[in-house]
């Protein structure tokens, strides 16, 4: 072998791993975004296009490299599944930091940049110490909202969405469940289907002996 070949693979073998190295940063600064690798942003790996993720991402970011997980990332339906990022990824708020344990269950979490993998459903991650209904988000919202609850022990659960009037608009949850955190989604639809216009909204949870009212806005 010439001298110059041996520069030649040497360089090449540096060229791979500068960007590999890159590659899996990027992939570090996304919950669970181990599960997918470079996949995660990529249709077939790294150096092909970009999926709809990492798309988003690249608006972000550009050609940086500084970490771009955010609430409004997390709040965005990069794929058009129905389902947030954020939701995807278990971490609804988009409060997750590079460096930080993955939030939720990786087993839970679903690819935010493929419309035919979602949640199937309520996500149960840890058993919380009190009832709460927390602030959905986003908020304001257009088309879909993520509510989170919080039940310590097992209970029927019912959540509801009213308009101003008092008129029940949708039931989200009506169920038995386990002790643990969970989400719905509302996508701005009546039970029929019907799309709800503009305005306040109220989302109510009872569980057991509990209950609690919030409001949100609809913007279309």
């Amino acid at each position: 072998m010439t001298k110059r070949s041996v520069v030649i693979l040497i360089l090449a073998f540096s060229l791979c791993f500068v960007v590999l190295s890159a590659r899996s940063y990027r992939v570090s600064m996304v919950p669970h975004g181990s599960k997918w690798s470079c996949n995660t942003c990529h249709t077939a790996g790294g150096g092909t296009p970009r999926n709809s993720f990492g798309s988003a991402v690249g608006a972000i970011t550009g050609p940086g490299e500084t970490p771009f997980w955010s609430p409004s990332l997390a709040a965005a339906d990069s794929d058009g599944d129905g389902f947030s990022n954020g939701v995807e990824l278990q971490d609804s708020a988009g409060t997750w930091s590079s460096g930080s344990a993955d939030p939720g269950s990786a087993s839970l979490a679903t690819h935010p940049g493929d419309a035919s993998d979602y949640p199937a459903g309520s996500a149960i991650w840890e058993v919380p110490a009190s009832f709460s209904l927390q602030q959905n988000y986003p908020n304001p919202f257009n088309p879909y909202t993520t509510i989170s609850y919080d039940l310590p022990v097992d209970a029927d659960v019912l959540i509801e969405v009213h308009n101003l009037l008092g008129e029940k608009v949708a039931t989200l949850v009506n169920e038995f469940a386990s002790a643990g955190s969970y989400y719905t989604i509302w996508s701005g639809q009546y039970d029929n289907g019907a799309l709800a216009g503009s305005g306040v909204y109220f989302y109510s949870i009872t569980a057991g002996e509990f209950s609690e009212v919030k409001r949100m806005l609809l913007l279309k």
